[in-house]
């Protein structure tokens, strides 16, 4: 039995609305492609601390134990994928100790006949849903943003069973513009006074993220 056919993935995706963290490497208008790989998606990771992250890890883990629980009994060999859409500074050293840097991505789809091109994603920046065609920034490191996203799970007998964070939409709090042939503000510089923010856990729900 194909692996791929265990399970539908929509019924055990689950929304999630993050909470307020550090934007890194988010590509929001235009999409791009991993090296050695003609795929391209939209990107943006997002770095929360280890108690803000936990109910996140929770989320995900949680999808992976009722799967196996579920289909286990029809395919014995089917096990948790090695990779996460988290790390820590044990896995990158570039992540701070103590924070957890979670990716979100959406495949990007080109144009197809009468089917249009992937849009960019949806990016609110002081309640306002942003004009790609207008605006003449991106959404720099460390902008203070909450990532609604869909944990969606996939399997492959190969890799085994893992999670993905889909990313949905970006609603900005403190913006730090990039602009292009600019800089933004380094990474290190935002927690160099160790300062902690204080928020919520994340959420769950099947409303529109923003």
């Amino acid at each position: 039995m194909q692996g791929k056919k265990l399970f539908d993935p929509r019924d055990h995706q689950v929304k999630i609305v993050t909470p307020e963290g550090k934007a890194m490497w988010a590509s929001l208008e235009t999409p791009k492609a991993w090296k050695d790989d003609d795929k391209e998606h939209f990107l943006c990771d997002i770095l929360l601390t280890e108690e803000e992250a936990q109910p996140l890890i929770d989320t995900i883990t949680g999808i992976q134990e009722k799967i196996l629980d579920m289909c286990g009994k029809d395919d014995k060999n089917m096990a948790v994928a090695r990779t996460n859409p988290w790390k820590t500074n044990d896995i990158d050293e570039r992540v701070p100790a103590g924070f957890v840097q979670f990716k979100t991505k959406r495949r990007a789809f080109p144009e197809n006949g009468n089917k249009p091109a992937t849009p960019p994603i949806d990016t609110y920046v002081d309640g306002a849903k942003l004009d790609w065609d207008v605006v003449d920034y991106q959404v720099g490191n460390g902008s203070l943003i909450q990532i609604g996203c869909a944990a969606t799970p996939y399997y492959v007998p190969s890799i085994g069973l893992g999670v993905t964070l889909q990313l949905q939409a970006v609603k900005v709090l403190e913006l730090k513009k990039y602009v292009a042939g600019g800089t933004s503000d380094a990474f290190d510089s935002e927690f160099a006074d160790g300062a902690k923010t204080t928020v919520s856990a994340a959420t769950e729900t099947d409303d529109d993220p923003f």
